[in-house]
């Protein structure tokens, strides 16, 4: 009867172990800041949120600014969760991970990325800072979109596929 018993629990610690090891994660804000915890090259920055799952959202405002929504702004609505790591010291490095409700929205979503790398280029070269976009990047899995403006966007978008 004790070997039934500790078989029994044995396989439901084993079964939860993986239940638990593959569950997915569903806030952005936890990839990102796995992501960029992980390289200590990284100079300090910080995380902003937009989504539901978050107390201390950006405001509207302040992701129309960052996507340059002026022309769409109806495109707020399709954004289920975002986060954005960037830095201000040293070297500018920017990580964005945006989770769309629809996968038929992803590529609106990617040139409205496309268009910060963009933004971000021009304002590192008008304020002679050095920064990645020149190897900036947009990449989609689904209805996520991401932009990688990072010292090693390889191995940046590999942690970020993993935490997916």
């Amino acid at each position: 009867m004790k070997k039934f018993f500790f078989y029994t629990f044995l396989i439901l610690a084993i079964g939860l172990f993986f239940l638990l090891s593959c569950a997915r994660t569903d806030c952005l804000y936890d990839v990102v800041a796995s992501v960029t915890a992980a390289d200590t090259s990284l100079p300090a920055g910080s995380i902003l949120c937009y989504g539901r799952q978050y107390a201390n959202a950006v405001t509207d405002d302040t992701l129309s600014d960052y996507l340059g929504l002026g022309g769409y702004p109806e495109f707020k609505s399709k954004i289920e969760d975002l986060a954005v790591f960037s830095t201000l010291q040293g070297e500018y490095c920017e990580l964005a991970v945006m989770r769309l409700y629809r996968s038929s929205d992803a590529a609106d979503g990617a040139l409205f990325l496309e268009r910060r790398i963009q933004a971000a280029g021009r304002a590192l070269r008008l304020g002679g800072k050095e920064g990645h976009a020149d190897t900036a990047y947009v990449r989609t899995y689904g209805n996520i979109v991401a932009l990688y403006m990072m010292p090693d966007n390889a191995a940046a978008e590999k942690k970020v596929k993993a935490a997916l």
